[in-house]
């Protein structure tokens, strides 16, 4: 394999939810989120942890005006992820993606990488499940490989 060529722990190792994954439709039309302890919007010091492994990532994730979700392995550093989140209640779920250098280098297009994220806030806490989907260089539609993992949080104070 060429030494720029992303190998399968890179990319879900890079696919950082960073979740994987990774959304909520509006605060105003969920008040209880935007009022309380369970408010979601802004950001979060998250880990994550792919099922069956024993590291845990940690990462910012952030739930931003406009559906807006960006988020990104800190320790060790990932690829940024950028995205769209909406929530009803006290539950929530983001769609987000980055891209991964081809084989020929960071001009070449590589694999895209799309986390799901599903989760809840409750007393302060995020708590969530997602799924990290790659996808063969240059497709959006041909898996070429996918895990699971979990991820829970605190709001960053600011």
């Amino acid at each position: 394999m060429r030494e720029n060529a992303i190998g399968r722990r890179q990319a879900l190792t890079g696919a950082g939810i960073a979740a994987g994954g990774v959304a909520v439709a509006g605060l105003a039309a969920t008040p209880a989120m935007a009022d309380d302890g369970n408010r979601l919007q802004g950001s979060w010091m998250c880990l994550r942890q792919d099922a069956g492994t024993t590291a845990k990532i940690r990462l910012v994730v952030s739930f931003c005006g406009g559906d807006v979700f960006i988020s990104q392995d800190i320790s060790p550093s990932g690829t940024p992820f950028t995205g769209t989140w909406s929530a009803h209640d006290e539950r929530f779920q983001a769609t987000f993606w980055t891209g991964s250098p081809g084989t020929q280098g960071p001009a070449s297009v590589g694999p895209a990488i799309r986390v799901q994220l599903r989760g809840s806030v409750s007393r302060g806490k995020l708590t969530g499940t997602y799924r990290v989907t790659v996808y063969a260089p240059g497709s959006v539609t041909q898996v070429i490989d996918s895990t699971t993992g979990t991820v829970s949080g605190r709001r960053i104070a600011a």
